[in-house]
């Protein structure tokens, strides 16, 4: 499938429009390479439910900071600006990087006229994507780098779409921990509030019933100074701290480890 630059526009637009009904400002702005991701995301869900085809037809590659492509970045800047997004840059930090750039735009009716032109399984995860992560660029590359594409590719490979097809078919019930996983930052705080209320009144409950046993205090003697220095002992010798460097072949890209989901 070509590269469509309609498609990839219209994502871009709506992955802004839909980060601007955020309700702090800072979490409306999005840079390039949150847009880029989310592009990239799009043709993730896309290509679950359409046998591995990409909505964009982007040619995905594996660069440094995940999944990448030049063109899709070349369609930020003319993207945003036929919606009149607002345009920031700030000044970097470090004098060997670019600037900072955020995007940011609110239009309801707008947002309404694009998600109704876009496939329901990309509107679908993308406002659950960006509600979740936002402009959390940690978060977001975490995320992106754990799935099938990116774990069977490496540096600079092109991404093969056709292996989330697979584990689309294979998608298990969620459980109500990895619904939470999806809230924002600001609903995760107010329901662990809410637990933590729950948990003190119960507990408040308990301490009525009876009377608290108070535990005996720690004794640091002899006996237990003799027993840390036999534990200490059987970790061997002292480890020195010192600066080193590791070197790791190429054929780690294809480690079977990396596509294991169980390992961290």
């Amino acid at each position: 499938m070509p590269f469509d630059v309609n498609k990839v526009d219209l994502v871009l637009q709506f992955a802004l429009l839909v980060a601007g009904q955020e309700d702090d400002y800072s979490d409306q702005q999005l840079g390039p390479i949150h847009l880029i991701k989310y592009v990239y995301l799009a043709d993730l869900a896309y290509a679950k439910r359409n046998n591995g085809e990409t909505y964009t037809g982007t040619d995905w590659r594996f660069y440094k900071f995940g999944p990448w492509s030049q063109s899709v970045n070349a369609r930020i800047e003319p993207a945003l600006t036929i919606i009149h997004a607002n345009h920031r840059v700030f000044q970097s930090d470090y004098e060997d990087r670019e600037d900072w750039i955020r995007w940011s735009k609110y239009d309801k009716h707008l947002l309404q006229e694009r998600e109704e032109r876009l496939p329901t399984c990309i509107t679908h995860d993308l406002k659950r994507d960006i509600h979740k992560y936002g402009k959390d660029t940690s978060a977001l590359l975490d995320y992106v780098y754990k799935t099938n594409p990116m774990l069977s590719a490496a540096p600079s490979e092109f991404l093969d779409f056709s292996l989330v097809v697979e584990s689309a078919s294979n998608n298990k019930v969620e459980s109500p921990q990895l619904r939470m996983e999806n809230l924002s930052s600001k609903r995760k705080k107010k329901f662990n509030e809410g637990m933590r209320a729950i948990r003190e009144k119960q507990q408040s409950k308990e301490l009525k019933k009876g009377k608290l046993i108070t535990p005996p205090a720690p004794r640091y003697d002899e006996v237990y100074n003799v027993g840390i220095t036999w534990l200490n002992s059987l970790a061997g010798p002292e480890f020195v701290t010192r600066k080193i460097v590791a070197e790791f072949s190429e054929e780690v890209w294809n480690s079977s480890t990396r596509k294991d989901k169980d390992v961290s």
